[in-house]
């Protein structure tokens, strides 16, 4: 199991990348994490923007994730 190092939000707004709320600690739960209607504050605009596996990039150990809407 590789351990998570980083995870980012892409704002929804700005588009700006901002660190996470939602932190999981390793590859094989962030996998298996049902992830929706999350919501978080934007650190750059302030909006509340979705907190999603879609606007996700994470790092592992061993590699990444980027979800489909980065």
């Amino acid at each position: 199991m590789a351990k998570t190092t980083e995870i980012s939000i892409r704002c929804e707004h700005c588009r700006n990348w901002f660190p996470s709320p939602i932190f999981i600690g390793d590859r094989e739960s962030f996998d298996t994490a049902m992830l929706f209607n999350n919501k978080a504050q934007c650190h750059h605009c302030k909006k509340m923007t979705g907190c999603d596996k879609e606007n996700f990039r994470a790092r592992f150990e061993d590699g990444g994730f980027m979800g489909s809407d980065t």
